[in-house]
C-alpha cells in the first residue's frame, strides 16, 4: 500500500463581495507598460536584496532594468551570452565577486533575457523568476 501524499490547503484571497469596493494589492499603479516594468522590476530587486534585474534583447542591448546608478552597458552586452552557456559572467563590484543569474524568455516572438546581479542565491533566484513573469505579462499585455 502507497501513502497518500497529505492534501494542501489553497491560500485563495477572498473574493470581492458586491457592493464593497476593491482592494488594489500594489501600492503603486502604472499608466504605461514602461512604468509597469520598472515598477515591478524595482520591487523585486529591492525584495531580493539584488544590485540589479535587467531585461535585455538577443543582441545584448538593454530594454529595462531595475533603478540604479550602475553603467549597465557591459552587464546588458554579455547576458545573451551568458545566458547560451557561451561565457561564464565574473562580475565584481567594488572589488567583491556578485552572482549573476540569467533566464531567457519569449514574448511576442522576440527572445528576452530577465538578469539578477547580486543578492543571496535563493533570493536572486526567486526574484529572477518573479521578474520573467512580470516581464513576460506586462510586455505582451
Amino acid at each position: 500500500i502507497v501513502p497518500k501524499a497529505p492534501i494542501l490547503p489553497l491560500d485563495l484571497r477572498p473574493l470581492p463581495r458586491p457592493g464593497q469596493e476593491l482592494a488594489e494589492r500594489r501600492a503603486l499603479r502604472a499608466e504605461n507598460t514602461v512604468d509597469a516594468l520598472q515598477l515591478a522590476l524595482d520591487s523585486a530587486a529591492q525584495r531580493g536584496a539584488s544590485d540589479v534585474i535587467v531585461v535585455v534583447d538577443d543582441k545584448g542591448m538593454l530594454v529595462a532594468s531595475s533603478t540604479t546608478l550602475l553603467d549597465l552597458d557591459m552587464l546588458a552586452a554579455v547576458t545573451p551570452i551568458v545566458a547560451r552557456g557561451e561565457a561564464r559572467a565574473k562580475v565584481k563590484r567594488r572589488g567583491e565577486s556578485r552572482d549573476f543569474s540569467v533566464q531567457r524568455i519569449e514574448v511576442l516572438d522576440e527572445t528576452l533575457y530577465v538578469a539578477v546581479l547580486g543578492g543571496e542565491t535563493v533570493a536572486r533566484e526567486l526574484e529572477l523568476a518573479r521578474s520573467a513573469a512580470a516581464t513576460q505579462r506586462i510586455l505582451a499585455a
